[in-house]
């Protein structure tokens, strides 16, 4: 199975960047990525999952979240109570 990325090289001529370093872009800017950002990048991810999974790791080793939108990635990222953090009770 050719890779998604091969793909994009292939049709872009590797002159622009690859999926994940987009999304490496957009989660550095915006500290997260959703779902939605991926599939942008990734319109059919069923065709390669070996490469989504890839996307996933990536993102992990980058210290970059991922999910629904961004009220979830405060979940996902710090399991706390805002207000607790800001010295209310």
């Amino acid at each position: 199975m050719v890779s998604q990325s091969m793909i994009d090289n292939e049709i872009n001529e590797g002159n622009e960047t690859s999926p994940i370093a987009n999304l490496f872009k957009l989660g550095r800017e915006k500290s997260f990525v959703t779902y939605e950002d991926i599939l942008h990048h990734v319109p059919f991810p069923e065709q390669d999952l070996e490469y989504v999974d890839r996307i996933f790791a990536c993102l992990i080793c980058a210290g970059i979240s991922y999910g629904e939108d961004e009220a979830h990635q405060e979940d996902i990222d710090g399991l706390y109570d805002k207000a607790e953090l800001n010295g209310t009770p």
